[in-house]
């Protein structure tokens, strides 16, 4: 009896041990400054390049994010975070994959005022691979573009599409040890962080970096608004 007793014990202290080891680390960067962060709202367009200091900034990032030892790095199909994960290439031997939830709250529309917005295609499969040859494209975006021209995606559809994935990053990789890099957006991120993060924040700087640790047993906002990359004259909302 004491034998078995012994055996279960230790057995249950090996479980645990094995299920403390299983924990990623997803990093959720924003893009470099874009044209419409240097724009009157009025004169923004629905899908921008970066500006010269973006590129900088993602430069920048780009020198710094090799200790992360990053495993995956997974981008919205906007321009501006597709030409940030651009910049991130140069020091990563990663292949890039575009996934369309991690897009901006809103959507690609245009349009001068909220009311009067309206959907645009975004960037189609192949504009997206011609530009960028040998990246990963989720099955989901199609010659149609990735927005397909839908409204505008209004907040309650923006938290849905948050809750769901941060589901998605559990099942995908929560019983893992891969550290992940989602390039994103200033307004989805926070919304993402909302899910399981009570505190309010601020929002990040370009090509910030927060860090998150999923496990079996816990998800948490390790690091928040990162900008130790950046010089002083490069940090911009």
């Amino acid at each position: 009896m004491l034998v078995v007793l012994w055996h279960f014990n230790h057995g249950d202290v090996l479980s645990r041990t094995f299920t403390d080891l299983l924990r990623m680390e997803l990093y959720l960067i924003r893009h470099g400054q874009s044209q419409n962060n240097a724009r009157p709202e009025k004169l923004r367009e629905e899908d921008p390049s970066l500006t010269e200091d973006g590129r900088r900034q993602a430069d920048h990032l780009a020198e710094w994010i090799y200790h992360l030892r990053l495993t995956r790095l997974i981008t919205s199909p906007f321009l501006r975070t597709l030409e940030t994960t651009a910049h991130l290439c140069q020091r990563l031997d990663l292949i890039p994959e575009v996934r369309v939830d991690l897009h901006e709250l809103g959507g690609c529309v245009a349009g001068p005022r909220i009311r009067a917005l309206k959907g645009r295609p975004g960037m189609t499969r192949s504009q997206i691979e011609d530009r960028y040859p040998g990246i990963k494209v989720a099955t989901d975006i199609d010659e149609q573009g990735w927005w397909r021209c839908k409204p505008y995606e209004a907040y309650p559809v923006a938290r849905r599409r948050a809750a769901r994935l941060l589901r998605r990053t559990r099942d995908e990789f929560g019983q893992s040890s891969e550290r992940v890099a989602y390039v994103t957006h200033a307004d989805i991120e926070v919304v993402f962080l909302e899910q399981f993060h009570d505190e309010p924040l601020e929002c990040p700087w370009h090509t910030s970096v927060s860090r998150i640790v999923i496990s079996p047993r816990e998800t948490r906002l390790a690091d928040y608004n990162l900008v130790e990359h950046l010089p002083a004259e490069l940090m911009t909302r």
